[in-house]
Protein backbone atom coordinates (compact mmCIF):
# COMPACT_ATOMS: atom_id res chain seq x y z
CA UNK A 1 0.00 0.00 0.00
CA UNK A 2 1.32 3.42 -1.00
CA UNK A 3 2.40 5.54 2.05
CA UNK A 4 1.66 8.72 0.22
CA UNK A 5 1.30 12.06 1.90
CA UNK A 6 -2.16 13.88 3.33
CA UNK A 7 -4.92 15.60 0.90
CA UNK A 8 -5.67 19.59 2.35
CA UNK A 9 -8.01 21.20 2.22
CA UNK A 10 -6.70 24.41 2.06
CA UNK A 11 -5.53 27.81 0.37
CA UNK A 12 -1.50 27.83 -0.13
CA UNK A 13 1.03 30.67 -1.96
CA UNK A 14 3.57 28.31 -1.68
CA UNK A 15 3.49 24.81 -3.02
CA UNK A 16 4.55 22.79 -6.61
CA UNK A 17 2.08 21.97 -9.15
CA UNK A 18 3.00 18.72 -10.99
CA UNK A 19 1.77 16.88 -14.13
CA UNK A 20 2.65 14.09 -15.78
CA UNK A 21 1.92 12.45 -19.51
CA UNK A 22 1.34 8.73 -19.18
CA UNK A 23 1.13 5.78 -21.63
CA UNK A 24 -2.37 4.79 -20.17
CA UNK A 25 -4.15 4.55 -16.85
CA UNK A 26 -2.18 1.88 -15.10
CA UNK A 27 1.02 2.51 -12.86
CA UNK A 28 1.00 -1.48 -13.14
CA UNK A 29 1.10 -1.72 -16.51
CA UNK A 30 1.66 2.02 -18.33
CA UNK A 31 4.40 4.36 -18.41
CA UNK A 32 5.27 7.88 -18.18
CA UNK A 33 5.84 10.13 -21.09
CA UNK A 34 6.27 13.31 -19.87
CA UNK A 35 7.24 14.91 -16.04
CA UNK A 36 6.17 18.86 -15.39
CA UNK A 37 6.15 20.79 -12.61
CA UNK A 38 5.96 24.50 -12.31
CA UNK A 39 7.56 26.29 -8.65
CA UNK A 40 5.23 28.93 -6.78
CA UNK A 41 6.46 31.30 -3.99
CA UNK A 42 4.15 33.99 -3.27
CA UNK A 43 1.78 32.90 -5.27
CA UNK A 44 4.06 33.49 -8.34
CA UNK A 45 5.53 31.21 -10.53
CA UNK A 46 9.34 31.46 -9.96
CA UNK A 47 10.66 27.98 -11.82
CA UNK A 48 9.71 25.30 -14.06
CA UNK A 49 11.05 21.73 -14.74
CA UNK A 50 9.58 20.00 -18.06
CA UNK A 51 11.10 16.60 -19.72
CA UNK A 52 9.59 14.06 -22.08
CA UNK A 53 10.34 10.68 -20.91
CA UNK A 54 11.44 7.26 -23.20
CA UNK A 55 9.00 4.67 -22.25
CA UNK A 56 10.04 0.83 -23.02
CA UNK A 57 7.04 0.44 -25.03
CA UNK A 58 5.18 2.07 -27.61
CA UNK A 59 2.76 5.39 -27.57
CA UNK A 60 -0.22 4.63 -28.93
CA UNK A 61 -2.01 6.49 -31.50
CA UNK A 62 -4.74 7.43 -28.87
CA UNK A 63 -2.40 8.59 -26.34
CA UNK A 64 -0.63 10.86 -29.45
CA UNK A 65 -3.88 11.92 -30.16
CA UNK A 66 -4.71 13.23 -26.63
CA UNK A 67 -0.97 14.41 -25.65
CA UNK A 68 0.26 15.46 -28.74
CA UNK A 69 3.61 13.44 -28.03
CA UNK A 70 4.89 10.89 -30.51
CA UNK A 71 7.26 7.56 -30.75
CA UNK A 72 9.37 9.70 -32.36
CA UNK A 73 9.69 12.88 -30.11
CA UNK A 74 10.56 10.64 -26.96
CA UNK A 75 13.34 8.68 -29.25
CA UNK A 76 15.86 10.67 -27.93
CA UNK A 77 14.41 11.47 -24.47
CA UNK A 78 16.11 9.92 -21.36
CA UNK A 79 14.54 7.04 -19.42
CA UNK A 80 12.44 7.15 -16.92
CA UNK A 81 15.35 5.92 -14.52
CA UNK A 82 17.78 8.75 -15.69
CA UNK A 83 14.92 11.72 -14.71
CA UNK A 84 12.92 10.98 -12.22
CA UNK A 85 15.68 11.58 -9.89
CA UNK A 86 16.21 15.31 -11.37
CA UNK A 87 12.41 16.07 -10.70
CA UNK A 88 12.19 15.14 -7.33
CA UNK A 89 14.81 17.18 -6.89
CA UNK A 90 13.03 19.82 -8.19
CA UNK A 91 10.06 18.94 -6.44
CA UNK A 92 11.77 18.87 -2.95
CA UNK A 93 9.70 18.27 0.25
CA UNK A 94 7.41 21.59 -0.81
CA UNK A 95 3.38 21.39 -0.56
CA UNK A 96 2.25 19.56 -4.09
CA UNK A 97 -0.78 20.76 -5.98
CA UNK A 98 -2.94 18.85 -8.69
CA UNK A 99 -5.40 18.19 -10.56
CA UNK A 100 -6.97 14.52 -9.82
CA UNK A 101 -3.78 14.36 -8.28
CA UNK A 102 -4.10 10.97 -6.92
CA UNK A 103 -3.44 9.79 -10.95
CA UNK A 104 -0.23 11.77 -10.88
CA UNK A 105 0.87 10.70 -7.30
CA UNK A 106 0.66 6.78 -8.01
CA UNK A 107 2.53 7.25 -11.09
CA UNK A 108 5.65 8.81 -9.32
CA UNK A 109 5.17 7.29 -6.32
CA UNK A 110 5.89 3.49 -8.09
CA UNK A 111 8.26 4.84 -10.34
CA UNK A 112 10.46 6.83 -7.80
CA UNK A 113 10.00 3.49 -5.76
CA UNK A 114 11.22 1.34 -8.34
CA UNK A 115 14.28 3.73 -9.24
CA UNK A 116 16.06 4.27 -6.54
CA UNK A 117 13.64 2.93 -3.64
CA UNK A 118 12.92 6.56 -2.67
CA UNK A 119 9.69 7.54 -0.93
CA UNK A 120 6.81 10.24 -2.10
CA UNK A 121 5.01 11.43 1.22
CA UNK A 122 4.53 15.59 0.19
CA UNK A 123 1.19 16.56 1.46
CA UNK A 124 -0.72 17.90 -1.23
CA UNK A 125 -3.94 19.89 -2.62
CA UNK A 126 -6.18 18.86 -5.61
CA UNK A 127 -7.81 21.26 -7.02
CA UNK A 128 -10.37 18.71 -8.68
CA UNK A 129 -11.30 17.67 -4.84
CA UNK A 130 -11.19 21.77 -4.18
CA UNK A 131 -13.53 22.79 -7.54
CA UNK A 132 -16.01 19.87 -6.57
CA UNK A 133 -16.44 21.85 -2.78
CA UNK A 134 -16.80 24.91 -3.84
CA UNK A 135 -18.51 24.22 -7.09
CA UNK A 136 -20.76 21.73 -7.29
CA UNK A 137 -22.90 22.68 -9.74
CA UNK A 138 -20.22 22.66 -12.83
CA UNK A 139 -21.67 20.03 -14.95
CA UNK A 140 -18.24 17.73 -14.35
CA UNK A 141 -14.60 19.25 -12.70
CA UNK A 142 -12.31 17.99 -15.26
CA UNK A 143 -9.48 20.50 -15.93
CA UNK A 144 -10.23 21.69 -19.60
CA UNK A 145 -13.74 22.68 -17.42
CA UNK A 146 -12.66 24.85 -15.42
CA UNK A 147 -10.05 26.67 -17.23
CA UNK A 148 -12.92 27.30 -19.45
CA UNK A 149 -15.25 28.49 -16.22
CA UNK A 150 -12.52 30.88 -15.90
CA UNK A 151 -12.08 31.91 -19.04
CA UNK A 152 -8.21 30.62 -19.08
CA UNK A 153 -6.38 29.34 -22.49
CA UNK A 154 -6.91 25.90 -22.89
CA UNK A 155 -4.46 25.35 -25.93
CA UNK A 156 -2.19 22.77 -25.86
CA UNK A 157 -3.65 20.96 -22.75
CA UNK A 158 -2.75 16.98 -21.89
CA UNK A 159 0.85 18.50 -22.26
CA UNK A 160 2.54 18.72 -18.93
CA UNK A 161 3.83 22.07 -18.56
CA UNK A 162 0.62 23.45 -20.29
CA UNK A 163 -1.51 21.69 -17.56
CA UNK A 164 0.86 22.59 -14.57
CA UNK A 165 -0.17 26.73 -15.64
CA UNK A 166 -3.72 26.22 -16.19
CA UNK A 167 -3.93 24.52 -12.66
CA UNK A 168 -2.24 27.16 -11.10
CA UNK A 169 -4.34 29.31 -12.52
CA UNK A 170 -7.76 27.35 -11.67
CA UNK A 171 -6.46 27.11 -8.08
CA UNK A 172 -5.61 30.77 -8.20
CA UNK A 173 -9.44 31.24 -9.19
CA UNK A 174 -10.96 28.68 -6.67
CA UNK A 175 -8.87 30.52 -4.12
CA UNK A 176 -10.38 34.05 -5.20
CA UNK A 177 -13.86 32.72 -4.98
CA UNK A 178 -13.50 30.82 -1.49
CA UNK A 179 -12.02 34.37 0.03
CA UNK A 180 -14.40 36.44 -1.32
CA UNK A 181 -17.72 34.35 -0.96
CA UNK A 182 -16.24 33.48 2.95
CA UNK A 183 -16.31 29.77 2.44
CA UNK A 184 -15.09 27.75 5.27
CA UNK A 185 -13.38 24.85 4.41
CA UNK A 186 -13.14 23.34 7.43
CA UNK A 187 -16.75 22.58 7.25
CA UNK A 188 -16.92 21.17 4.06
CA UNK A 189 -14.41 18.98 4.99
CA UNK A 190 -16.26 18.11 8.22
CA UNK A 191 -19.30 17.13 6.29
CA UNK A 192 -20.72 13.67 5.35
CA UNK A 193 -19.99 12.93 1.73
CA UNK A 194 -22.96 10.85 1.18
CA UNK A 195 -26.62 11.39 2.97
CA UNK A 196 -28.01 8.47 5.11
CA UNK A 197 -30.56 8.13 2.47
CA UNK A 198 -31.96 4.93 1.36
CA UNK A 199 -31.34 3.77 -2.03
CA UNK A 200 -33.98 1.17 -1.71
CA UNK A 201 -36.83 3.62 -1.67
CA UNK A 202 -35.86 4.85 -5.07
CA UNK A 203 -38.86 4.13 -7.25
CA UNK A 204 -39.31 4.69 -11.20
CA UNK A 205 -40.94 7.80 -12.02
CA UNK A 206 -41.54 6.19 -16.00
CA UNK A 207 -44.21 3.82 -16.86
CA UNK A 208 -42.52 2.43 -19.95
CA UNK A 209 -39.19 0.71 -19.83
CA UNK A 210 -36.77 -0.53 -22.54
CA UNK A 211 -36.51 -4.44 -21.80
CA UNK A 212 -33.50 -4.74 -23.74
CA UNK A 213 -31.16 -1.53 -21.62
CA UNK A 214 -28.90 -3.35 -19.78
CA UNK A 215 -29.83 -2.23 -16.35
CA UNK A 216 -32.99 -3.78 -16.74
CA UNK A 217 -34.04 -5.52 -14.03
CA UNK A 218 -30.81 -5.16 -12.40
CA UNK A 219 -29.90 -4.91 -8.89
CA UNK A 220 -27.08 -2.09 -8.77
CA UNK A 221 -24.84 -0.53 -6.17
CA UNK A 222 -22.71 2.38 -5.68
CA UNK A 223 -19.65 3.25 -3.89
CA UNK A 224 -17.13 5.79 -3.45
CA UNK A 225 -17.87 9.64 -4.66
CA UNK A 226 -19.43 10.21 -8.12
CA UNK A 227 -17.99 12.49 -10.55
CA UNK A 228 -20.79 13.65 -12.52
CA UNK A 229 -23.59 13.33 -10.13
CA UNK A 230 -24.73 12.24 -6.46
CA UNK A 231 -25.57 8.70 -5.47
CA UNK A 232 -29.46 9.47 -4.96
CA UNK A 233 -29.83 11.15 -9.18
CA UNK A 234 -27.60 8.00 -9.97
CA UNK A 235 -30.36 5.37 -8.56
CA UNK A 236 -32.85 7.19 -9.56
CA UNK A 237 -31.73 7.55 -13.40
CA UNK A 238 -30.88 3.58 -13.36
CA UNK A 239 -34.28 3.30 -11.62
CA UNK A 240 -35.85 4.87 -14.37
CA UNK A 241 -34.07 2.03 -16.69
CA UNK A 242 -35.86 -0.50 -14.95
CA UNK A 243 -32.95 -1.01 -12.75
CA UNK A 244 -32.62 -1.99 -8.88
CA UNK A 245 -30.94 0.39 -6.46
CA UNK A 246 -29.67 -1.53 -3.42
CA UNK A 247 -27.85 0.45 -0.18
CA UNK A 248 -25.65 -2.80 0.19
CA UNK A 249 -23.49 -5.54 -1.66
CA UNK A 250 -25.39 -9.19 -1.49
CA UNK A 251 -26.05 -11.91 -3.52
CA UNK A 252 -28.63 -10.61 -5.64
CA UNK A 253 -26.17 -7.52 -6.56
CA UNK A 254 -25.70 -7.35 -10.69
CA UNK A 255 -23.11 -4.33 -10.76
CA UNK A 256 -21.21 -1.96 -8.05
CA UNK A 257 -20.85 1.20 -9.85
CA UNK A 258 -16.94 2.08 -8.49
CA UNK A 259 -16.62 5.87 -7.54
CA UNK A 260 -13.94 7.52 -6.05
CA UNK A 261 -12.40 6.59 -2.85
CA UNK A 262 -9.38 8.39 -2.54
CA UNK A 263 -10.11 10.83 -0.19
CA UNK A 264 -11.99 8.40 2.16
CA UNK A 265 -9.94 7.85 5.44
CA UNK A 266 -11.92 4.78 5.97
CA UNK A 267 -11.04 2.92 2.73
CA UNK A 268 -7.87 0.41 3.61
CA UNK A 269 -6.14 -0.37 0.49
CA UNK A 270 -7.75 1.76 -2.05
CA UNK A 271 -10.97 -1.07 -2.04
CA UNK A 272 -14.25 -0.06 0.07
CA UNK A 273 -15.87 -2.54 2.08
CA UNK A 274 -18.59 -2.92 -0.71
CA UNK A 275 -15.76 -3.81 -3.41
CA UNK A 276 -14.07 -6.27 -0.82
CA UNK A 277 -17.62 -8.05 -0.45
CA UNK A 278 -18.47 -7.57 -4.48
CA UNK A 279 -15.01 -9.41 -5.26
CA UNK A 280 -15.55 -12.30 -2.70
CA UNK A 281 -18.65 -12.69 -4.82
CA UNK A 282 -17.17 -13.10 -7.77
CA UNK A 283 -14.74 -15.51 -6.65
CA UNK A 284 -17.61 -17.19 -5.12
CA UNK A 285 -19.02 -17.85 -8.77
CA UNK A 286 -21.94 -15.30 -8.45
CA UNK A 287 -22.31 -13.14 -11.95
CA UNK A 288 -21.80 -9.71 -10.35
CA UNK A 289 -19.46 -7.03 -12.36
CA UNK A 290 -17.77 -4.00 -10.91
CA UNK A 291 -17.83 -1.40 -13.14
CA UNK A 292 -16.61 2.06 -13.13
CA UNK A 293 -18.44 5.26 -12.96
CA UNK A 294 -17.78 6.15 -16.79
CA UNK A 295 -18.61 2.50 -18.38
CA UNK A 296 -22.38 3.36 -15.95
CA UNK A 297 -22.60 6.60 -17.56
CA UNK A 298 -22.30 4.62 -20.98
CA UNK A 299 -24.97 2.48 -20.24
CA UNK A 300 -27.08 4.66 -18.95
CA UNK A 301 -27.12 7.24 -22.08
CA UNK A 302 -26.55 4.46 -24.75
CA UNK A 303 -29.91 4.82 -25.63
CA UNK A 304 -30.43 8.19 -25.14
Amino acid sequence: MRQKGESLLTLESDYTVIDIETTGLSPRYDEIIELSAIRVKGNQIVEEFTSLVKPDGKISSFITQLTGITNEMVESAPKINDVIKDYMDFIGDSMLLGHNIHFDLNFIYDNYLACFSGRFSNDFVDTMRLSRKVLPELCNHKLGTLAVHYGMETDGAHRGLVDCHMTHGVYANLKEYVVLNDIDLNALCARKRYPNQSLTKISATVEAFDEDHPLYGKCIVFTGELEKMNRATAAQTAANLGGIPQNGVNKKTDFLILGNNDYNKNIKGGKSSKQRKAEEYILGGHDLQIISETEFYDMIIEEA
